[in-house]
């Protein structure tokens, strides 16, 4: 034989027994792959609680320790419950000095920047009942509670805005847009908007419709000729605000016509945000900022999301690789209870606490093995890794639960939630 013939064998041999191995190490042969997901469900389970003095209980500590070195955490959720908030909260007290000192929030760049200066000042719950409907999620007891544990006392902005503004907050923009106005045209060009905005308002919570408001009517010619009348020049504040006024309506109207471009146009808008918030702590003596997300599950996912897009959770994730830091993707579930579906256009007020099915909810996100094999009371954290190493059991729950095990880090299932409280209660 000669030297290539058996160089050739050897290689053969060493790959079958790579092979072997392999097949040996992945699912035992003797179980189903169901079995196997069942068995490392349980076995890399462990019981969280919450007090006044963070999270403890057997799954806190590897959690935590990942934390503290993480540039970015970031918490995914489904809307609505007190306990998400409060898990955050718990987490910060655990952290103390090591929790990253910007928390970034689901709402736009403007709603941020007011709500930050009301949480400094202390009347977020003012605010939230001046400007119902304009700042979701903020507009909840819970996450006011959150938001003010990191702004409160501290001069600079720590409220991180990515989203479009909502459907609501015309108002609140308009009148910022009022008092910026210097000439008299302007100033009558805001106030006919605002008259405008107050009756497209007026009749959809008369409709309990969202079809009348400003952000769903107005076309690229009004944004257009606001900023004409009032001389909005290029990277002034009122430019600023009438661009982000103009884009939000260009994402709600798109998710008429095109949901997967709207998606993606609201994606490439939240990490330009991100960048410029990012910017803007380091010119301000922060090296290397640290910031904790609290969004929607779909948009803290790493990897493709389930809408198809890259979002900007795993945005977030290759950031901070390329700084030479990790981020922490953490998803809260609840298997049941209620939860606050409300919003002040909504004629059901009985949507306040509306009971909670996580299996109709999140049945289709991939993370019913995580609920089912979750405590039956009280919190749980799964410790994901391990499934990676698994494919077989990992692929027999299906593709939607392969994005998670890859998108998330931990998953923590609270077996009972409550409904979040509006401050208008």
């Amino acid at each position: 034989m000669s030297l290539l013939s058996r160089h050739a064998a050897r290689c053969a041999i060493l790959l079958a027994a790579f092979i072997g191995s392999a097949a040996a190490a992945d699912t035992p042969a003797e179980k189903t792959p169901e079995q196997v997901l069942s068995e490392l469900l349980t076995m890399h389970r462990s019981e969280l609680t919450l007090s006044a003095e963070g999270l403890g209980g057997a799954g806190a500590k590897a959690l935590l320790d990942r934390a503290r070195s993480a540039q970015f955490i970031l918490i995914g959720e489904d809307h609505g419950f007190a306990e998400v908030p409060q898990f955050v909260l718990a987490l910060r007290q655990s952290l103390g000095r090591d929790t990253p000192q910007n928390l970034v929030l689901e709402i736009g760049p403007y709603s941020a920047q007011r709500a930050a200066s009301a949480a400094r000042e202390g009347t977020l719950s003012a605010l939230s009942r001046d400007y119902p409907a304009a700042m979701p999620f903020l507009n909840l007891q819970e996450d006011g509670a959150m938001a003010s544990a990191w702004q409160h006392g501290d001069k600079r902005e720590r409220l991180w805005g990515l989203d479009q503004e909502f459907l609501f907050s015309g108002r609140l923009i308009l009148e910022r847009l009022q008092v910026l106005a210097t000439t008299d045209a302007a100033k009558k060009a805001a106030a006919d908007a605002l008259t405008r905005n107050a009756l497209a308002d007026k009749q959809a919570m008369a409709e309990h419709d969202t079809a009348p408001t400003l952000l769903l009517q107005w076309k690229d010619a009004d944004f257009a000729q606001l900023r004409a009348a009032i001389d909005a020049r290029p990277g002034s504040e009122a430019a600023r605000l009438i661009d982000e006024l103009d884009e939000s309506a260009q994402i709600y109207r798109g998710q008429q016509t095109d949901g997967y471009a709207s998606n993606n146009q609201r994606a490439l808008l939240m990490k330009r945000h991100f960048m410029d918030y990012y910017r803007a702590a380091q010119k301000a003596g922060e090296p290397l900022p640290r910031a904790l997300f609290r969004f929607g599950a779909n948009h803290m996912i790493r990897g493709i999301s389930p809408t198809n897009l890259f979002d900007i959770g795993n945005f977030a994730s290759e950031f901070a690789a390329s700084n030479g830091r990790t981020s922490l993707h953490v998803l809260v579930l609840v298997g049941s209870g209620s939860a606050n579906r409300w919003l002040p256009f909504v004629a059901d007020a009985g949507l306040k606490t509306q009971p909670y099915d996580a299996r109709a909810e999140m049945g289709d996100f991939g993370v019913m093995p995580f609920i089912e094999q979750a405590n039956k009371s009280g919190w749980t954290v799964f410790d994901v890794d391990p499934l990676r190493r698994q494919r077989k059991a990992r692929q027999s729950a299906g593709a939607t639960f392969e994005k998670i095990v890859f998108g998330y880090d931990y998953v923590v299932v609270v077996a009972r939630g409550r409904a979040a409280k509006d401050y208008a209660d």
